[in-house]
C-alpha cells in the first residue's frame, strides 16, 4: 500500500506531519494533483501545503474500540486558507460502526487506491459533516455458514450555507449482499444518496419535516400540499444520486481478481434500466504479496452519455449531478462529490456527458520505494444546454438515434500522474514524496507539474 492506514489497534495515538510544494509550468495544476484529495489543493496556482493528521484510540477492548481524530491543512496559494478535512469520532462494536463529524466514507465497489473515483461518493471533495451508522465489512448472515454475507450504511448530513439552496440536508443509505461459493463471490447492492430540504431563494423553506424525511427514505414524492415543485411531487423528493452496484470476485491464494459494474440512477425512470450503458465498468487485480514491482492494477470505463434519452431524444437529458431545484448540484465546497470527471464551474455543472477510460497501477520498486500511476483519457461533450443554445441548427428532428453531439463540442483529454513514496531507512517514520502530473488535450490547458513533499509519521503507546 502506498499510504499507511489511519488506525491500528496496537497503538493509542498516530500522528502525521507533512509539508509539500506543488508547482507547474502552466497557469494552474494538472488534473490529478487536485482531484480526489478531499478538496485540499487549489487548482488555480502553486500550492504550499502543510498538513497535520491525528488519530487517538480512546478505547480498545476485544471487539469494541473508540477513536478520535482529525486533520488540519494550512494552504498557501492563490486562495490561501485553513481547512479541516477531517474531524471525527468513530466507535466500533461487534461489527457495527458509528461515525460522527467530518470523515471519509467512500461508496462503491471500486478499487479505492487506483480508481478514478466512485460516481457516488469519492474523495474528490471534502466530506460534509455527517452522522453515520454502518456495517463497513461484510458480516455472515446467521445460519448461512458463511455462504451469504451483508453490509450497509445509513447516514444523515448537512451541506454548506453558501449555495443556491441554502443548508440542504444529505441523506445516504446502501445495502449489499454477498454470496460465496468456493473461491468465487457475487455481490449486489443498491445505493441511494439525496440532497433535500434547505431554503430556496424563491420558495423559501422546502419540505423538511419528519414526514417529508420518511417520504425521502422510502422513495416517495413530496406531499401535494407542500411548496415542493411539481417534479418532486410526481417523482421523488430531493436531488437523487443512486446506483445499482454489482461485483464478481475470485480469491486465489496469491491474488484477488474482481469485476465491477455500477449502473448510475438519476430518478425512478433510471431505476428501470432506462440507460443501461451509463455508469462504470471496473476490473481489478491485486497480489497479496506486496513486495513486488507490480502489485495491483485497476481499469475503469466510464459512460454518462445517454441519461435516460429515448431513441428520438437528445442525449444528456437528465443533466447528471445537476438539478432544476438544487442548482449547485452534487457538490460540496465547489467540488463534485463523485467522479472528478464531471466538472463544476461557475456555480453549475459544466461537463457531465462523457466517455472515459482510466488505468491505475501500483507497486514496490525496492524495499523502501513505492509508486502509483494513474492514466486517464476522456471524451467530453459539456452539458446538453451547450448544444441547444449554441448549436440548435445541428440537432436533427428525425427519429434517428443521436450517438453524440456535433464534433465541435467534443474535447479529448489525457491526464497522467506518477508518484513515488521513499521511506528513509535511517530515520524511522520519515519519508519523501515526489509526484509528476501532466495534462494534454483540449479540456484543460496542456500542463506539466511536479510535487515534492516531506512526511513524518509517529506512533505512541
Amino acid at each position: 500500500m502506498l499510504y499507511a492506514q489511519e488506525s491500528n489497534s496496537n497503538y493509542d495515538t498516530e500522528y502525521r506531519l507533512q509539508t509539500s510544494f506543488y508547482g507547474s509550468m502552466g497557469k494552474g495544476l494538472p488534473f490529478w494533483f487536485y482531484s480526489n484529495v478531499n478538496g485540499k489543493i487549489d487548482p488555480s496556482s502553486e500550492n504550499w501545503l502543510n498538513e497535520v493528521k491525528l488519530n487517538h484510540r480512546l478505547l480498545d477492548l476485544d471487539k469494541i474500540s473508540v477513536d478520535l481524530g482529525g486533520e488540519a491543512v494550512f494552504r498557501l496559494s492563490h486562495n490561501s486558507t485553513v481547512l479541516f478535512p477531517k474531524a471525527y469520532l468513530k466507535a466500533k462494536a461487534y461489527g457495527l460502526q458509528l461515525d460522527a463529524g467530518r470523515f471519509s466514507q467512500l461508496i462503491g465497489l471500486n478499487n479505492r487506491d487506483l480508481s478514478s473515483g466512485s460516481m457516488m461518493v469519492s474523495d474528490n471533495a471534502m466530506s460534509p459533516p455527517r452522522i453515520s451508522i454502518s456495517i463497513p465489512d461484510f458480516m455472515d448472515v446467521p445460519y448461512a455458514d458463511g455462504y451469504v454475507q451483508y453490509k450497509g450504511m445509513f447516514s444523515h448530513g448537512w451541506f454548506e450555507e453558501d449555495r443556491y439552496v441554502e443548508r440542504p440536508y444529505l441523506h445516504q443509505k446502501n445495502f449489499y449482499l454477498k454470496v460465496n461459493v468456493g473461491p468465487w463471490s457475487v455481490i449486489g447492492g443498491i445505493v441511494h444518496n439525496a440532497q433535500w430540504g434547505g431554503i430556496d431563494p424563491d420558495r423559501g423553506r422546502l419540505p423538511q419535516s419528519f414526514g417529508d424525511y420518511l417520504r425521502l427514505v422510502t422513495g416517495q414524492g413530496a406531499d401535494e400540499s407542500s411548496n415542493a415543485p411539481g417534479g418532486e411531487v410526481i417523482n421523488v423528493i430531493g436531488n437523487t444520486v443512486a446506483a445499482y452496484d454489482f461485483g464478481l470476485e475470485y480469491e486465489h491464494e496469491a491474488y484477488t481478481f474482481s469485476l465491477t459494474r455500477m449502473f448510475y440512477l438519476e430518478d425512478k425512470v433510471s431505476a428501470r434500466f432506462r440507460s443501461p450503458w451509463d455508469g462504470v465498468w471496473g476490473a481489478n487485480l491485486k497480489f497479496k504479496d506486496e513486495n513486488h514491482w507490480f502489485n495491483a492494477v485497476t481499469y475503469e470505463h466510464i459512460n454518462t452519455k445517454n441519461q435516460d434519452a429515448k431513441s428520438w431524444e437528445l442525449i444528456g437529458r437528465r443533466d447528471y449531478y445537476d438539478n432544476f431545484l438544487y442548482r449547485s448540484g452534487w457538490t460540496y465546497e465547489n467540488r463534485t462529490l463523485g467522479t472528478p470527471f464531471i466538472l463544476f464551474k461557475g456555480n453549475t455543472i459544466s461537463n457531465n456527458v462523457l466517455v472515459g477510460h482510466h488505468l491505475g497501477l501500483t507497486g514496490r520498486l525496492s524495499q523502501n520505494i513505492n509508486y502509483r500511476t494513474l492514466i486517464s483519457y476522456t471524451r467530453n461533450y459539456g452539458v446538453q444546454d451547450d448544444w441547444v443554445t449554441q448549436g440548435s441548427d445541428s440537432i436533427p428532428n428525425d427519429s434517428d438515434v443521436i450517438i453524440a453531439p456535433v464534433g465541435e463540442f467534443r474535447t479529448d483529454q489525457y491526464s497522467l500522474l506518477v508518484e513515488f513514496d521513499y521511506q528513509i531507512k535511517s530515520i524511522e517514520g520519515l519519508g519523501i514524496k515526489f509526484k509528476v502530473g501532466s495534462d494534454i488535450g483540449e479540456l484543460y490547458d496542456d500542463n506539466l507539474g511536479m510535487m515534492l513533499g516531506l512526511q513524518w509519521r509517529g506512533i505512541s503507546d
